[in-house]
């Protein structure tokens, strides 16, 4: 097993969740309350090593490799990567770990997912946060009216393309490498043994193309102008989380810009938001030990029962 710390340790384990079988990384004591995590694209379990590292020694913390990632099972068809589905895979593996409620945590596609849950499982989650991700209507809103977020997620329209996992992994996969990248610069955080962990990971067959399937199957993306005007107008009431939310949030995201974030109140009424503007994207690496004494003064409030 991986050593984390002297007295902490990863363990691996599986559970079929909504008839896949998911892969999920632990540590800590299971009694204790549960912590779960969801990584987004182009990551997997492993961009929680830090949270593992910090909360594990008074949360059962769970990090899974969603439906499709690394050591999960891998679906064929695109409408297997529908919200849906997701949802249904995060709620069966809460319940598969023991636990009936969790804190539960969620960057980039990740976040995306945590947000559905909140809204479709509500009961399950004690406290939500979200790190650089989404709330759909907002999203849609963003991308039906605003040009620079429109011109933001033209990648998107890329990763709907037939074959282009074949791109992507071109060059050892040069083009996730540079998604985790700024400026062209590999960064500080994505250093060799990372960087191996993350290609090992991408290098198993159908990782790739089923990360695009979930940009296959979101009906939230560019031109799609139809079918986001139904989302952007929804009625609001339908979609508000009603459990106390963090919100963290790194302004210098080329992917998501900060106008995703106007009128969030509107639909979390109990919302902590907090930004920085020397972080991006990918702020969880960035800034660890900021996520981390956030989520931890956060979270200390479902340990006090508030």
């Amino acid at each position: 097993m991986e050593k984390i710390l002297d007295h902490r340790e990863i363990r691996h384990g599986r559970v079929l969740a909504h008839e896949v079988s998911l892969h999920y990384a632990e540590c800590g004591d299971p009694a204790n309350p549960l912590m779960l995590f969801i990584h987004g694209f182009p990551e997997a379990w492993f961009a929680w090593r830090e949270q593992m590292r910090h909360f594990g020694d008074r949360y059962h913390v769970v990090a899974v490799d969603t439906r499709g990632i690394n050591e999960s099972d891998k679906p064929g068809e695109v409408e297997d990567y529908r919200i849906k589905p997701l949802v249904k895979d995060i709620v069966a593996l809460i319940e598969a770990l023991g636990h009936d409620r969790c804190i539960l945590v969620g960057h980039d596609w990740g976040g995306a997912i945590a947000c559905a849950v909140a809204l479709e499982a509500p009961h399950r989650l004690l406290r939500l946060v979200l790190i650089n991700a989404v709330h759909p209507v907002l999203f849609a809103r963003q991308l039906l009216r605003n040009p620079a977020q429109q011109a933001a997620s033209q990648y998107m329209l890329d990763f709907r393309r037939e074959n282009f996992a074949e791109t992507v992994q071109q060059d050892d996969c040069a083009y996730l490498k540079a998604m985790l990248s700024e400026n062209g610069n590999r960064p500080d955080w994505l250093n060799d043994t990372a960087l191996q962990e993350y290609r090992a990971a991408w290098s198993r067959p159908g990782t790739v193309a089923s990360g695009l399937n979930y940009y296959k199957a979101t009906a939230l993306y560019p031109g799609n102008d139809a079918q986001l005007a139904e989302v952007a107008d929804a009625n609001a009431d339908a979609f508000i989380l009603r459990m106390p939310t963090l919100v963290l949030w790194g302004t210098g995201d080329r992917y998501l810009l900060a106008g995703c974030l106007d009128g969030l109140e509107q639909f979390i009424p109990d919302l902590q938001l907090h930004t920085r503007d020397d972080a991006s994207h990918w702020i969880a690496h960035e800034k660890p030990e900021w996520i981390n004494t956030m989520i931890e003064t956060f979270a200390l409030g479902a340990r006090a029962g508030e």
